[in-house]
């Protein structure tokens, strides 16, 4: 297969390159094949001024792996000659594997060069600039915050908490006369993620939110991962550069600066730092191995997988918190799978669940719902049937309202109890048939009236065989006092931690309490209630409704 060669005419037939591997400086990533390619200049002399970019190099992108089904296995099917769609990606060639983004301007990346020939270069890997790893793979958290006081009295920081915020790297220009020794104790600036975690309400979760893994937290680093370079920044204020060669440089600045990308982490954990009990036992506490602490020497702090977009959506598999976590970018909808066994859900809109065969749920014990406004439910074929193997209770505090198109028959295997505090009132179309197996009592404190438009016909083999006498002495006669049907107590509620981001950050979006049948309602991020927490507290003993 024939190579393309592609290289700077300045270098044609000029330069021969020495064999091996080089130092280069990329000085421009605007490939027009799309394949990743490199303009660079090299940073040893190489027929070249070391420091100029007069005399580049175009090199070719080597992926880690990348792939593509054989040539000679192609065919000619197109859908243009008439074949069909299946045919035509039958014949094609199909391509895989790993791609990244080239990266960008002033970055120090590997070259090699093919038996010293310039046009057959390829750029191999890249080299990190001196403390610029910081928010590598993830965007880690520091306490050494360049941020001025209005954010910092917006975020509470620092005069309400000591947690981590998510920062940038070193402005190295502004602090090129700091030793290298003092590099992690310069202040860095805030990072724009800082703004989703707050609206999260994750600005001060250290499992959810703000995180420590960066390249620089420990040595050797248990961190690893990737994070994208993130979208350009293109809006009005952002930064811009012209890039390209000196005489080939783009007619206009650019955009340079990055908005943060998408990370890509697996972290091993922090071994400096061990639970002091497992996440479904105990709450969140670490001790500290350099100060002679000891815990759970297989419990590291901080040991999870994530990817989490520069928004601040998140799939989250944390180890040392022993859950699973996912939320999007504003905090309006999260779903948490917990240690023991909980499965907790938060959406500020709604929870919808439609299935073309059965919806089934089954719980050991109880099944509590609560609207806050109604409860509707409709089948639109077949029947509605409730099964209850112990007592039936209902409370209306309104009124109660049956009504059915059909027949509506009502069966009791022993007594049935009729109280209210007024009139009863009974209006039927057709017959009223009453029947007694045993005495029929009819009992008034005021005053009896029984009319009919047609006959009237009363008959017993007792004592009253005419309606005459009936209503003078059913009064006296009757023994039995109908009893009072029992009262059904409403159910107990329980106060639950409410959260309102309109309550603002100072209050930590606390706003008070929600009364609740349930003694666990998700809520907006900060919910205080995560198993993690306090798992001691939130056993099944201590969450049964039914426990005071």
């Amino acid at each position: 297969m024939a190579i393309e060669k592609r290289v700077s005419e300045s270098t044609s037939n000029k330069v021969t390159v020495g064999e091996g591997v080089h130092l280069a400086r990329v000085i421009s990533h605007l490939d027009p094949t799309y394949m990743g390619a490199l303009e660079v200049t090299l940073m040893r002399q190489q027929g070249n001024i070391v420091g100029e970019d007069t005399q580049t190099f175009v090199v070719q992108c080597a992926m880690p792996f990348f792939g593509y089904t054989p040539y000679e296995a192609m065919g000619n099917n197109t859908t243009a000659g008439g074949s069909s769609t299946n045919e035509a990606y039958n014949d094609t060639q199909k391509s895989y594997g790993m791609w990244f983004v080239p990266p960008d301007v002033g970055v120090t990346v590997l070259v090699t060069f093919v038996n010293g020939d310039p046009a057959q270069g390829f750029w191999i890997g890249c080299v990190p600039g001196n403390f610029a790893n910081h928010m590598v793979p993830a965007i880690g958290g520091s306490t050494e915050v360049d941020i001025d006081k209005t954010d910092s009295s917006r975020l509470s920081w620092p005069g309400r908490t000591k947690m981590p915020l998510p920062v940038a790297e070193v402005n190295r220009k502004a602090n090129s006369a700091n030793p290298r020794s003092d590099v992690d104790k310069i202040k860095k600036p805030l990072h724009p993620i800082a703004e989703y975690f707050l609206s999260q309400g994750l600005l001060e979760d250290d499992a959810r939110g703000t995180t420590t893994s960066s390249a620089r937290r420990e040595v050797p680093s248990m961190v690893f991962g990737i994070s994208t370079p993130g979208p350009l920044d293109k809006r009005a204020q952002a930064k811009r550069s012209r890039i390209g060669t000196a005489d080939g440089q783009t007619t206009r600045a650019v955009p340079v600066s990055r908005l943060g990308g998408t990370q890509f982490v697996m972290d091993d954990g922090d071994d400096r730092y061990q639970r002091t009990t497992p996440a479904g036992i105990g709450p969140v506490e670490y001790a500290d191995t350099l100060a002679g602490e000891t815990g759970f020497s297989d419990i590291p702090y901080n040991e999870y997988f994530r990817v989490r977009t520069r928004t601040g959506h998140q799939l989250l598999m944390h180890n040392s918190e022993d859950l699973i976590y996912i939320g999007n970018s504003k905090g309006t909808a999260w779903v948490e799978l917990t240690s023991n066994g909980k499965i907790d859900i938060y959406a500020k809109d709604s929870v919808s669940i439609h299935t073309e065969n059965d919806l089934n749920i089954k719980a050991d014990r109880d099944i509590n719902m609560e609207a806050g406004r109604n409860i509707n439910l409709r089948t639109e074929t077949g029947r509605l049937h409730a099964d209850v193997a112990g007592n039936l209770e209902l409370v209306v505090a309104g009124n109660g309202t049956i009504t059915t198109s059909r027949n509506l028959d009502v069966f009791t295997g022993r007594n049935v109890k009729f109280s209210h505090g007024g009139d009863l009132d009974i209006l039927t179309g057709g017959t009223t048939d009453i029947t007694s197996r045993s005495n029929f009592n009819l009992y008034t404190e005021g005053n009896n009236f029984f009319t009919a438009k047609g006959n009237q016909d009363h008959r017993t083999f007792g004592r009253h065989t005419t309606t005459a006498d009936l209503p003078s002495k059913i009064r006296a006669e009757v023994a039995a006092i109908a009893s009072t049907a029992s009262v059904v107590s409403a159910l107990n509620l329980h106060l639950n931690p409410n959260t309102n981001v309109d309550a603002g950050w100072d209050s930590r979006y606390q706003a008070g309490t929600v009364s609740s049948i349930m003694k666990r309602v998700p809520m907006h991020e900060p919910w205080l209630l995560h198993e993690n927490q306090a798992p001691q507290f939130l056993t099944p003993a201590s969450t049964d409704r039914e426990v005071n």
